[in-house]
């Protein structure tokens, strides 16, 4: 249970990757979503491209910010064609 900001410095000290957060966020949500129904609709595989994408900019020395690479999840706060 690490603060974002904990979780930032992780990234920006290369403890972690933003794919491996990603991956430990999404199989928590899969985990538990049946019981707690966190998500209508769990967007993996953009999750992963987006982490993949995050991490090779930090790799070239292209910080974004404190929250580069750290995985969010938007539930019903946005609404994006094409989901539920």
């Amino acid at each position: 249970y690490y603060s974002v900001g904990q979780l930032g410095h992780l990234l920006r000290t290369k403890q972690i990757t933003s794919v491996e957060l990603t991956r430990f966020f999404l199989d928590r949500l899969k985990t538990y979503n049946p019981q707690l129904l966190c998500v209508v609709t769990l967007t993996e595989d953009l999750a992963l491209e987006q982490a993949r994408r995050a991490d090779a900019e930090m790799k070239a020395g292209k910080l974004r910010g404190p929250l580069h690479g750290i995985p969010y999840g938007a539930k019903d706060l946005l609404a994006k064609r094409g989901y539920k």
